[in-house]
């Protein structure tokens, strides 16, 4: 998000140049605040479901109809394991909890000019509640499946990816 005016005092920001490494950064003249542009935390969810793991297909963009993982954006004053928790009950009816963080990876959501840099943070979950083979899949998804770590298939996204095969490292 770019801002015009200061979100503090209202006076319209100017682009101060970095006498640094760092970027050029709107600031404000009048309160010295400064806008920092960083990237968003979102979360995944790898849920073990004997010896599988689920993947929805996405039925939106960015990349329809590719695989990626249960999860999304953390949510302003939200933990990372109580976003993992409220987007896998959101998007597949399942109640989970985190059994181990397999770590966290950088990349984008979207393409282009509109990507938007991301910190995806992903957790190793397992099965508290719901049933995790009648699964009650969210308009976002056409289709869920569990798929054992041989066999899964190519995550949309870097960070799903790169997960994937630290969880292939970590759980032999």
């Amino acid at each position: 998000m770019t801002f015009r005016y200061c979100p503090r005092c209202a006076t319209e920001l100017e682009l101060r140049p970095s006498t640094g490494p760092d970027p050029d950064r709107s600031t404000c003249p009048n309160c010295g605040f400064v806008h920092y542009e960083n990237p968003t935390p979102t979360v995944q969810a790898w849920i073990d479901h004997d010896g599988s793991y689920l993947a929805l297909r996405r039925d939106e963009e960015p990349l329809q109809g590719e695989w990626n993982m249960p999860g999304g954006f953390v949510e302003v004053g939200e933990r990372g394991d109580e976003a993992i928790i409220r987007e896998v009950r959101e998007e597949t009816g399942l109640e989970v909890e985190v059994v181990e963080l397999i770590g966290i990876f950088d990349s984008t959501y979207g393409f282009g000019e509109d990507a938007k840099p991301i910190f995806d943070v992903a957790f190793h979950c397992r099965i508290t509640g719901g049933a995790g083979d009648d699964l009650d899949v969210s308009e976002e998804s056409s289709e869920a499946r569990w798929f054992p770590l041989a066999e899964f298939p190519q995550p949309a996204f870097a960070g799903e990816q790169k997960a994937l095969a630290r969880l292939r490292e970590m759980v032999g």
